[in-house]
């Protein structure tokens, strides 16, 4: 296979475990993430799966690019 298939789908592989890791910690933190206040006045579960797992997983998503992705050419060199 090409190198540029190899590396799309290692690409999209880590998007989809990516994706599916963000659904996985949004769903935890609002199910256990405690009925309490949390620092802004706000529910604790809503604090956590709605503004510190978005704010995490930018930082992943930022990573991913800059780690995993490569530039490459999708023309076909004939």
């Amino acid at each position: 296979m090409e190198k540029r298939f190899v590396q799309a789908h290692r690409e999209a592989r880590w998007s989809f475990w990516l994706a599916v890791a963000y659904l996985a910690a949004w769903s935890l933190t609002a199910a256990f993430g405690g009925s309490g206040p949390g620092l802004t006045g706000l529910p604790r579960w809503f604090e956590l799966a709605c503004l510190l797992v978005p704010l995490l997983f930018i930082l992943l998503c930022w990573l991913m690019i800059k780690r995993v992705f490569q530039d490459i050419s999708l023309e076909d060199k004939e």
